[in-house]
């Protein structure tokens, strides 16, 4: 870690945080967090695969050190076709889990020149899609409003104390970063959010996708009938199902993740 390079690459004013493991002789990967992460919980990831990769773990805006401010999931996706360029980094592989998985589909969609193929950690995509709507969103937003007005009152250790229970299965490795996490999101990260329609950027992806998904018993929010659809309506998408994961699936199936991963864009 203290070898990695740290910045920030600033776009009308916003600072974007992100963390580079670096080495001009080696492809580049761009790793997309999800909701109440940061870019250095991809730190075990990134351990594994700097020998062969330069990774770019980016804190999205609102999260990390990242700057605040009310986004929608296209601002986040054109976050990260700033932050490629403004570090001379395109063209580029990306990876992403659930929220961050949404928005490197969007950067796929929308910025097609600066990626070349793209890796789908349980990205956050119904069954029935569509814009979601106010009352909806509003319910999510206040769930995850009273978890962080929650995590702001408690210790670090508390909060450990609190990840480890819940998460049981997660290597020691996981938690530093995500504990620091929830206590760096900003107010304005869900304002302004909505789970959007996916077929818009599905239909317009061009590269080669590989949607990773876990069990649906055990949190997985990617549902086995999406998966088909996602198969069928783009022949640019594959799918790799992870046995015995949910939603957090390189924490809770690391090995079988890397190898899906590693594998994907060797």
């Amino acid at each position: 870690m203290t070898q990695w390079i740290e910045g920030d690459v600033v776009v009308s004013g916003l600072p974007l945080h992100f963390y580079r493991t670096g080495g001009t002789d080696k492809p580049t990967l761009l790793l997309a967090h999800g909701f109440s992460d940061n870019g250095l919980c991809w730190s075990r990831v990134a351990r594994e695969m700097e020998v062969e990769f330069d990774l770019i773990m980016v804190d999205a805006r609102n999260h990390g050190q990242s700057g605040r401010g009310i986004c929608s999931s296209d601002d986040l996706a054109d976050d990260l076709a700033a932050v490629i360029s403004g570090l001379s980094a395109a063209p580029t592989f990306a990876l992403g889990h659930s929220m961050g998985a949404g928005t490197v589909a969007g950067l796929a969609a929308r910025h097609p020149a600066l990626v070349t193929k793209i890796a789908l950690e349980d990205p956050p995509w119904a069954e029935n899609p569509g814009v979601e709507d106010d009352a909806t969103a509003d319910k999510r937003r206040e769930g995850f409003r009273k978890f962080l007005e929650g995590v702001s009152d408690m210790s670090d250790e508390a909060i450990l104390a609190m990840g480890k229970k819940q998460h049981p299965d997660w290597s020691d490795d996981e938690f530093p970063a995500w504990v620091q996490s929830n206590r760096q999101v900003g107010s304005d990260a869900l304002a302004g959010m909505k789970y959007r329609d996916w077929r818009d950027n599905v239909a317009k992806i061009q590269c080669d996708t590989l949607v990773i998904h876990g069990d649906e018993d055990r949190g997985g929010m990617l549902k086995e009938a999406v998966v088909d659809r996602l198969i069928q309506d783009n022949d640019c998408f594959s799918a790799q199902h992870i046995p015995g994961a949910g939603h957090n699936i390189r924490r809770e199936q690391f090995e079988l993740y890397m190898k899906a991963v590693q594998s994907f864009f060797g």
